[in-house]
Order: C-alpha cells, then structure tokens, then sequence
C-alpha cells in the first residue's frame, strides 16, 4: 500500500488561464544547454527558468554542451535535458517555427512522461504569450487574439471534486483484496489447523451442531477482515489524501457480502485439502493472480479480452468494483445492487457446495 501510494501521488489541478501548472513531482533536477547565444534564446531561456522555479517544476542547471547533460543524466544526476539548437533566434526572427529538443530518462517511464510534459506545457505558455503579442501587432488589436489562436476550447468538468489521486483508484480494491483473500486465508487455515491438531474431532464430538461450527468460523475470521480493512483505509486517507464520498454503511454491507461470497470457497479448499500446508497453496494460488486479473492494481479494461472475462468471473472484481463506486463516487445502493446480487448469487453457489463437502470431509 505505501509503495502504490508514493508511486501514485495526487497531483494538482492545472489551470491554463493563469499559467499554472500542477506536478505531483516538484522541483525535477533538468539541465538547460543553450546553444544559441543570440538575444531571443537567452530571454527564452530565462522565462523558462523564471516559470519552473516560481513553479516549483524543475531544479534547472546549465551545463556547457549536450553531452556533459548527457553524462549526467546517465549516472542519474538528472531526469531531464533542455536544449534550444543554435538558429533558434534567427528563426524566430525570421517569423518560422524554432524547435526546442527535450531529453529525458527512459528509465523511468513515470518521471519521462511528466518531465516531457511539463516541459512542453511551460514553453506552451511562452510561445502563447509570444503569439498573442505578434498578433495584437498585426490586427491592431481589433480582432480577439484568443479567438483567432483557439477558436475552441475545451473543458473538463470533474466527477469528483477536490484533488484527484491516482491511489483513490487503489486503496477500495486493497480493501477488498484484504478483507476477501484475509478471510479466504484464514479459514482455510483455521479449519486445515484444526483438523491436524485434532481439535476439530473434538467440537464435531460436542453437542454442537456442525453448522454452529462453521459459522463461528466465518464469524471470526469476517471481524477480523472487516478490522484490517478499515485499517486500510484509515491510512490511505491519513498518508496518502484517500476521500470518502459515500456511506460506511454501505460499504460494511459491500465487505460483508465480498466476505461471505469467498468463505464458501475457503471451506471447499478445506475440505479438498488434505492438511494445513495444501491448503495454503491453494489459497494462494487463487489471490495471486486475482490481484492482477480483478482490477485491483489497474483498470480491468487494460487486461486483454480473455483475460476480462476471467477476472470478472471471480467475486473480487464485483467487491472491488462496488467499493470504488461507494467511496469515490457516493453511490447508493441502488447503483452497486448488480455487484451486490452477484456476490450473493456467489456466496449462496459456494456455501451450497461447501458445507456438505465439509460434513463429509469430517467423517473420513
């Protein structure tokens, strides 16, 4: 959870009207490498300077050519190079297009794509500035400079407010993941445990009907996973800025659904197994692959078809997906009852299956 959460900040809101720029990676340590002496270059090269550091973009050092940049930033020293080319002046002089080169670390595939971008969205706000001034001096200012450089422009209204986090996303599937696969885990443990221990032999003698037994099973180990993951989620909001927009009580009712729809098959792996060892493996040849396949870590849509179609077989994906609706969305519940009816069409199919292998696996 701490990693996902550091590997996915919140990242403030840009605003293009006032020029500013939202970077969840302030202060980036960038070369500039100014081959061009000419007057335009430098003032260039100034503006950019002044926009990152009022910014808080880039930590922005000079070095002497491309290569010693170059050095750098393969030893690691940098995550960016700048360079305006000699001719940039005298083609912006000229009324043609200058080109600014960007380098940046590939290594890191996050850093590489907000380096290039807040780049190129700074020197966006130089040439915009530069061309409403040429403008304004070819139209005399009659014609709206605005108009003739954007024509049309493009909004965004948000469907959520405050600051959207990438962790937002994660930390309803870690809650499910947890609750589910801790539950799943611990009761194919505690009865696995149980049976080598002989304790079990010993409730199943006692008065005790062998449902009491199963259900005090699922009652402890359903605590006990409902703990861990409002644990979960109380550090998500206190570390990493995690929201709540709906209702607790809908979200309790979503994890004790997502529960009971894998009790059933932690039983089933119990009663197959034949000690608490094989039961381990089998659980965990079951969570492993669900974390990636059931939209936890990422969007399910970026799996390919068939594997889709796989993940949204197993109840994870429905728990996971109706949690992210009530915490991030504030949906009733109303709007997850399809998630809903199939956790409990879940848990009705495997409770049905296994309890009367449990009575069986008891009297071998």
């Amino acid at each position: 959870m701490g990693m996902f959460g550091n590997i996915y900040p919140p990242v403030p809101k840009s605003n293009p009207t006032t020029g500013s720029i939202g970077t969840a990676f302030p202060n980036l340590p960038v070369s500039l490498v100014q081959m061009d002496d000419g007057q335009t270059a430098s003032l260039i090269a100034a503006q950019f300077i002044q926009i990152s550091t009022q910014q808080r973009l880039f930590k922005i050092s000079d070095s002497a050519s491309y290569q010693t940049a170059r050095n750098q930033l393969v030893e690691g020293n940098l995550k960016g190079i700048i360079v305006i080319p000699q001719g940039f002046s005298d083609a912006l002089a000229a009324g043609q297009p200058a080109t600014v080169q960007v380098t940046v670390d590939e290594t890191n595939p996050t850093t590489a794509s907000v380096v290039q971008s807040e780049i190129s969205a700074v020197f966006n706000i130089i040439g915009s500035s530069m061309s409403t001034q040429n403008i304004n001096n070819m139209s005399d200012g009659k014609i709206n400079p605005t108009f003739i450089m954007q024509p049309i422009s493009v909004t965004n209204i948000p469907l959520i407010s405050g600051v959207s986090s990438s962790f937002q996303f994660l930390a309803p599937g870690f809650m499910a993941l947890t609750v589910i696969t801790g539950s799943l885990q611990g009761v194919a443990t505690a009865i696995s445990r149980e049976k080598e221990q002989g304790t079990m032999d010993g409730l199943l003698a006692s008065p005790i009907p062998h449902i009491s037994i199963i259900l005090g099973k699922v009652g402890a180990q359903t605590v006990r996973g409902l703990i861990q993951g409002f644990l979960i989620l109380g550090l998500s909001m206190l570390l990493f800025g995690v929201q709540i927009y709906g209702s607790p009580i809908i979200m309790c009712v979503v994890l004790l659904l997502g529960t009971a729809s894998f009790v059933g098959v932690g039983i089933i792996m119990t009663a197959i197994a034949p000690d608490q060892e094989t039961a381990q493996m089998m659980t965990m040849i079951l969570q492993f692959p669900m974390m990636f396949i059931s939209g936890i870590l990422f969007p399910i849509d970026q799996l390919p078809g068939w594997l889709q179609l796989i993940g949204k077989a197993l109840p994870l994906y429905y728990a996971a997906d109706a949690l992210r609706k009530v915490i991030i969305l504030n949906a009733s519940l109303a709007v997850i009852t399809p998630d809903l009816l199939i956790l409990i069409v879940y848990t009705f199919l495997t409770m049905t299956a296994a309890i009367p292998l449990f009575e069986k696996a008891m009297k071998r």
